[in-house]
């Protein structure tokens, strides 16, 4: 008698264990059924702002509301929704747009689309990075941080939905219960501003519309000695590039340098100066950039208007800077005989003159290339980074007696 009693209990331990299990399996497989959906709808209405404090990189987010734009689904049949919450992802908890408990007899769907009124204050920081880096990726493009620039950026929402997970009453099982809450996110598509930096130049151009730039030169200044030392065995020339702007009258001025040294890669920089008056009706904006070598080599340079609303360019212009020594393309050592046996040498003939176009003896000598000049860009034309000529303009009046001397 208490084998078979013992063996009863037992069945019924058995039993409930397995409804249990049952029940669980059953709940888990309906709550993986409910469904919870949140996804952007089209662009924000806000245009955010992105500014400069440095004047050289976009460094902030300036502070605004965000419209949040959302579709939302939630629900399936025969899974009542028990709580819904939408909330930007940066909130604090327990901040929501809307904390909704629908009758949970009757509501198993909620689908609607709205527009929350969300706040930069609540981006988070890695969003407000992504927008900040687009925005000085544009750094190198037009004018870089003196222009504005326009992109987009991206702001996250998130969706919290309870349902309550039915199941068929068994002994004493509930009848139902709450499951885990779903979550889901999406990013809502925002329009973004990056504020250009204007410096002294733009805020005189716009205050004086008749402000023009006339004319921009570039020279070289080569020295006629070797005064830098690049090692103990080389001795080279050095050479400053100077760029001169004549303006209609005192104020800022803005140009992009081009340079090019040997067969290094071409290099540019934005310059902005300032033109004073510099006699009766002359103003002028100067600029001086100072090239050095280590071995013989030709330095070009050319410089464009960005002021005017069609810039003018000086064309490129180039020089060779020589070295001298062992270590900078010259001899190494001193001068030695040149006619060590001392045997008797041909008297020299005098170099006869080369005219271009007439015959030589035998050879004419070449007519030298001519070069079409180079012409501003007309209207609407698009300007591309210019590339260093096969023939630029060489530096005339190569010596001087005097230590500078001017190319």
């Amino acid at each position: 008698m208490f084998a078979t009693t013992h063996l009863t209990s037992r069945a019924l331990h058995s039993a409930a264990a397995s409804i249990l299990l049952m029940a669980g399996l059953t709940s888990g497989a309906h709550a993986a059924a409910a469904n919870a959906q949140i996804s952007g709808n089209g662009f924000s209405p806000t245009i955010l702002k992105v500014v400069s404090e440095n004047g050289t990189s976009w460094t902030k987010i300036e502070g605004s509301t965000v419209g949040l734009p959302v579709t939302v689904h939630i629900g399936m049949p025969g899974y009542p929704i028990v709580n819904y919450k939408v909330r930007q992802l940066g909130q604090p908890n327990g901040q929501y747009f809307v904390n909704v408990s629908p009758d949970k007899h009757h509501d198993d769907q909620v689908d609607f689309s709205t527009t929350y009124e969300g706040s930069t204050d609540y981006m988070t920081a890695a969003e407000k990075q992504a927008i900040i880096a687009t925005c000085n990726s544009k750094l190198g493009e037009g004018k870089g941080i003196r222009e504005s620039h326009n992109t987009f950026g991206a702001v996250g929402v998130e969706l919290t939905a309870s349902f309550l997970t039915p199941s068929k009453d068994v002994g004493p099982l509930p009848s139902g219960g709450l499951g885990e809450p779903h979550k889901a996110t999406a990013n809502v598509s925002v329009p973004v501003k990056c504020e250009g930096k204007h410096g002294a130049a733009d805020d005189v151009a716009a205050k004086e519309p008749n402000f023009g730039v006339k004319g921009i030169h570039l020279r070289f200044m080569t020295t006629a000695g070797y005064p830098t030392r690049p090692n103990p065995a080389t001795k080279c020339q050095l050479t400053e590039a100077k760029v001169r702007l004549e303006t209609s009258k005192a104020g800022g001025v803005k140009f992009r340098l081009w340079t090019k040294v040997g067969n290094e890669p071409m290099q540019n920089q934005f310059v902005e100066a300032w033109s004073k008056f510099v006699g009766p009706g002359k103003f002028e904006a100067n600029f001086t950039k100072t090239f050095t070598v280590d071995k013989t080599t030709t330095v070009q340079a050319m410089a464009e208007d960005l002021t005017n609303p069609i810039g003018q360019s000086t064309g490129w212009k180039e020089v060779k800077l020589d070295c001298t020594g062992a270590g900078g393309g010259g001899l190494s050592g001193t001068p030695g005989n040149a006619n060590p046996d001392s045997l008797p040498q041909a008297t020299p003939k005098a170099p006869r003159p080369v005219v271009p176009g007439v015959a030589v003896g035998t050879k004419v000598a070449p007519v030298p290339p001519r070069t079409t000049p180079q012409l501003p860009p007309r209207f609407g034309q698009i300007k591309t980074a210019p590339m260093p000529m096969p023939h630029a303009v060489a530096a005339k009046d190569r010596f001087y007696p005097s230590k500078i001397r001017v190319n």
